[in-house]
């Protein structure tokens, strides 16, 4: 019978966050690129089998996350963006006292001084293709040399002198157990509920006489948000109730975003984006002169 294979949970960031959309060139979807490109084939590389922190989708599934964190037998961290979530999943590892290997990419300058004693492994969050393969190499051997050094143990337990571990909750999960935590869980959805209305309520501009912007007054609010060049050329409501501006001149793809995301979060109508037909045609015309 085959030896079972060693598995290696990773725990990253998902999405880049908004302060760091600037940062990387690939913008929100960074992360996702980083996980398939780079990490995943050096997990493999290092003899593991890779358990990726995306399931079903992109919804993270907290008892599969508290799970892999407990059962995997090594744990690949990426502590780039220093984010919370990651630190959280960080402490858990370490509660439990098992081995975690830490990396980071060259735009995290540093880490906070209690995770900053472990050997971290930087890579490129360039990630070219030519460089892609050196990386993958370092990393998994990174990984393999965290397992030998750990020897199935946390290495902060033994810089900080540890002694008492978290143990697994072993009890049986009853009704009333269950039904506690679905109380938990409505509590949190009707805390963030009222976390939205709140926001919605200091954001949201609301004209004399009226709770809410119509699409029609919603034309100059987003006119004030276009970056210099960009010139609207039409402005329409849609049949399914969202709105569409027509445009010519430079609108980057990060800056689009950011507009969507912006009408989206504070009136709370979808915006569509599209750039003048007769524009795309010329810039297809003048590549096609340019190739000839």
């Amino acid at each position: 019978m085959a030896e079972k294979k060693k598995t290696c949970f990773i725990i990253m960031p998902i999405s880049t966050s908004d302060p760091f959309l600037d940062k990387y060139r690939d913008g929100v979807e960074h992360f996702k690129h980083v996980l398939q490109c780079l990490l995943v084939p050096s997990v493999e590389a290092a003899g593991y089998k890779a358990i990726s922190p995306i399931a079903k989708g992109s919804d993270l599934i907290q008892a599969e996350i508290i799970s892999n964190l407990e059962q995997s037998d090594m744990v690949l961290c990426d502590m780039s963006c220093l984010n919370p979530n990651v630190f959280f999943e960080f402490g858990i590892r370490t509660s439990l006292n098992k081995p975690v290997c830490v990396v980071k990419d060259k735009l995290t300058e540093k880490v906070p001084f209690d995770t900053g004693i472990l050997n971290h492994q930087e890579y490129r969050e360039t990630l070219e293709p030519w460089e892609l393969a050196d990386e993958i190499k370092k990393l998994a051997e990174h990984i393999k040399t965290s397992e030998e050094r750990c020897k199935g143990e946390n290495m902060l337990w033994k810089y900080f002198g540890l002694r008492t571990e978290a143990k697994p909750y072993t009890g049986d999960s009853g009704t009333d157990a269950k039904m506690d935590y679905l109380t938990m869980q409505m509590d949190s959805l009707r805390h963030q509920v009222g976390n939205i209305h709140q926001r919605s309520e200091r954001h949201v501009v609301q004209p004399e006489g009226s709770h809410m912007l119509d699409n029609e007054s919603l034309f100059p609010v987003v006119l004030s948000y276009l970056p210099d060049g960009v010139e609207p050329t039409a402005f329409e409501s849609r049949s399914d109730g969202d709105i569409q501006l027509t445009y010519t001149g430079p609108f980057s793809p990060i800056n689009r975003y950011r507009l969507i995301q912006k009408i989206i979060k504070q009136y709370g109508v979808k915006l569509h984006l599209e750039r003048e037909p007769s524009e795309e045609t010329e810039d297809s015309q003048q590549g096609a002169e340019d190739d000839a």
